[in-house]
């Protein structure tokens, strides 16, 4: 879904980065590394393993029935800004609504300064995500952390492969590499639409340039995060991602039965097992109790598929005043605003009762 976010960003009237790296001295280096200390991981007790085409803990099976979170009034740039204690509470509905899995979006620009100079951390957005990924753990919940969304497709180009970029992806995977409720890190959000025949966004890329940039990243991160698993969110042609990853992900937007002919056919040709990533119905233009039966249906549907399990689009829905940035902005009300299970302010909607 991030790239159907880029409608909510409707104050670009200057490029997000500047057309030469940042850099800094020694001295400043040193004195940013000295307010990110090592990270410490939780006490989750036992990594995601995948055996025999199942999600394992332990010697137990895992399936995933998750959703896709960002904070009500913190969605895409703002996400890093958010307030701890209005995390815990969401994290508190989420996990009493039954679910195990959550899937996290990381914004680089928000982690990182003088990428001259490779992978220099900036202190308050990396210390916030350490703050989420425990304050998850502490819920119980396992996490697929996205790395590269909204990534820079303009001057320094993702694809291109730059050397800040892999440092970047190292640094991450490295440092929450013992990180036992991660469950998988995955690679890039919808990067076929990068290279894809839709018009409307974007298909800018040659394909084979994203699938060797893909290829070079899964390395990156089997090797930095040896335990954790890999895979990439993609949403036409999943079956793209099969040579680099460890299980497939794919978004679904459509009704049951296209649902049930995609999944017949990426098992066809993949053989991988899968992971329905994104699925989800706003409200904007049907009825709470249409998503509602919407939801129950292809949910219904990815089980009896037997998949790894299911990823709802999204926790919550967002209000104008936040999904454009920067801020003070206001975005026009459409439906990407109200996919959520809950409102914005928390009510629940007749979904919630639908996936618990």
């Amino acid at each position: 879904m991030a790239a159907l976010a880029a409608v909510f960003i409707t104050t670009a009237s200057q490029p997000w980065r500047a057309l030469s790296l940042q850099t800094c001295t020694s001295a400043e280096r040193d004195a940013i590394f000295a307010q990110v200390p090592d990270y410490t991981p939780s006490q989750t007790a036992e990594f995601v393993r995948l055996t025999d085409g199942r999600f394992t803990v332990g010697s137990e099976p895992f399936d995933v029935h998750g959703v896709n979170y960002y904070p009500a009034r913190f969605p895409w740039r703002r996400f890093l800004t958010a307030e701890l204690d209005d995390v815990r509470r969401e994290f508190a509905l989420l996990s009493g609504a039954g679910f195990n899995t959550l899937r996290l979006f990381l914004w680089h620009e928000a982690l990182f300064q003088c990428e001259a100079d490779g992978a220099v951390p900036e202190p308050q957005g990396m210390l916030k995500l350490d703050a989420l990924i425990g304050l998850a753990a502490d819920h119980g919940f396992r996490l697929i952390l996205t790395l590269h969304d909204l990534p820079d497709l303009d001057h320094y180009r993702l694809y291109d492969d730059h050397a800040h970029t892999r440092a970047q992806t190292e640094y991450l995977a490295h440092r929450y590499r013992d990180e036992r409720a991660i469950l998988a890190w995955d690679l890039r959000n919808e990067g076929d639409i990068d290279y894809g025949s839709q018009a409307a966004f974007g298909g800018r890329f040659p394909r084979r340039a994203v699938l060797d940039w893909l290829g070079r990243t899964a390395t990156i991160v089997r090797d930095s995060a040896p335990e954790h698993l890999v895979t990439a969110g993609w949403l036409y042609h999943a079956e793209d991602t099969a040579p680099y990853v460890d299980f497939i992900s794919f978004h679904h937007w459509g009704d049951t039965a296209d649902l049930e002919r995609r999944t017949l056919d990426l098992r066809a040709r993949t053989g991988l097992p899968i992971l329905l990533q994104e699925v989800g119905y706003s409200t904007f233009d049907r009825s709470e109790a249409e998503q509602a039966r919407l939801l129950r249906s292809a949910l219904n549907t990815a089980e009896r598929a037997g998949l790894l399990g299911w990823m709802v689009w999204a926790a919550f829905d967002f209000p104008p005043d936040v999904t454009c940035y920067p801020a003070p902005c206001l975005s026009a009300l459409n439906a990407e605003h109200f996919f959520g299970l809950w409102s914005a302010e928390h009510q629940p909607k007749a979904a919630v009762d639908a996936v618990r």
